[in-house]
């Protein structure tokens, strides 16, 4: 059964929360602090400019509430593993464009079948 990495991100308060399933996932050891300039150089070049799109979706006021996205991270050894992300952004009570915090989930996938086929 493959592991469930979280993540949870709050912008009120800065804090940043990656479960150690996740730091797995990503190649980072349990000690590493969550940090997006970490994660960013976690992702396979070619996918960085798309997670990055996403990833900024938060401070947009037309964020969407779910999203999800698969990307490879690539591990210090040069092994190349796929993720599947899901997220969700909580936004203000008061304020319904005001995202303050996102959490999701990861799991490590096979190349997405979109992708297999056309190898």
């Amino acid at each position: 059964m493959n592991e469930i990495g979280l993540f949870d991100v709050n912008f009120d308060t800065g804090k940043c929360y990656w479960s150690f399933e996740l730091k797995r996932m990503l190649g980072v050891r349990h000690d590493v602090p969550a940090e997006f300039h970490l994660l960013l150089q976690c992702i396979h070049p070619d996918d960085r400019r798309a997670f990055g799109r996403r990833a900024m979706q938060p401070f947009r006021t037309d964020c969407p509430r779910h999203s999800s996205i698969d990307f490879r991270v690539v591990h210090d050894d040069g092994r190349v593993h796929w993720l599947h992300m899901e997220r969700r952004a909580i936004v203000r009570e008061y304020d319904s464009k005001d995202v303050v915090r996102i959490v999701g989930f990861a799991l490590e996938i096979g190349a997405p079948a979109r992708l297999s086929r056309a190898a």
